[in-house]
C-alpha cells in the first residue's frame, strides 16, 4: 500500500507539473500581466515545493531492498551519479541558465545541436537518468527504484510533450534533427 502511495503521489506532482506547462495557460497568464520571466520562476519553485511531500513518502516507506547493498555497488553508484553530474553541467552548457531558472528574461532560443545536442536530443534528460540509476545503485531499495522509474517514464513523456512545441517553433529543421538523432541515449 505504501507503494500505491508514492506512485499516486507521484502521479498529482507530474499532473500538476504538466499543467502549469501548458502553452495556453502560459499564455493566459502572460496576458494577465505576469511576464514569462517571472511564470518560470514561479513554476521552478512550485515544482521544487511540490516535490517535498513525493520525497516524505518515499522517504517513509520500510527500507526493503531490491538488490542487497553493499560497498561496491555503493561507489558504482555514485561514480555513476558523479558522471550524470558532469554530464549535467555539458547539457546545459547552449542554454542560458539563469532564463531556464527564472532569474533572468528568457530570449527567443535559435535551434541548437551543439554540445551533447549532437548525440542526443534530450541531454538533459539523459543526464537525470544517469543521476538517478547511480542514486539506485547507491540506495537499491524498492522505492528508489520506483522512484527512478516514474521520473524515467515522466521524461519520456515529457519529451514527446517538449518535441512536439520544437516541431512547432522550428518547423522541418527540428523534424531531420528528430530522424538523425535518439531521444535519450546516443548510438
Amino acid at each position: 500500500m505504501e507503494y500505491l502511495w508514492l506512485v499516486v503521489a507521484w502521479g498529482v506532482y507530474f499532473i500538476l507539473h504538466s499543467i502549469l506547462a501548458i502553452r495556453q495557460l502560459k499564455h493566459y497568464v502572460h496576458s494577465k500581466g505576469i511576464s514569462p520571466q517571472k511564470y518560470r520562476l514561479f513554476y521552478n519553485i512550485f515544482s521544487l515545493i511540490s516535490l517535498v511531500p513525493v520525497l516524505i513518502i518515499s522517504n517513509n516507506i520500510s527500507a526493503v531492498y531490491a538488490i542487497s547493498p553493499n560497498s561496491i555497488l555503493k561507489l558504482v553508484g555514485l561514480i555513476l551519479a558523479g558522471y550524470g553530474v558532469v554530464l549535467a553541467k555539458l547539457a546545459f552548457k547552449p542554454y542560458d541558465t539563469k532564463a531556464f531558472l527564472g532569474l533572468a528574461p528568457h530570449k527567443q532560443e535559435s535551434f541548437k545541436t551543439e554540445g551533447l545536442l549532437k548525440y542526443v536530443r534530450h541531454p538533459i534528460y539523459s543526464a537525470s537518468i544517469v543521476i538517478l540509476i547511480g542514486y539506485f545503485l547507491f540506495d537499491p531499495r524498492w522505492n528508489t527504484l520506483l522512484n527512478v522509474i516514474m521520473l524515467i517514464v515522466y521524461f519520456v513523456v515529457g519529451g514527446y510533450f517538449e518535441e512536439r512545441k520544437l516541431i512547432r517553433e522550428f518547423g522541418e529543421q527540428y523534424i531531420e534533427y528528430k530522424k538523425k538523432t535518439p531521444m535519450l541515449i546516443p548510438r
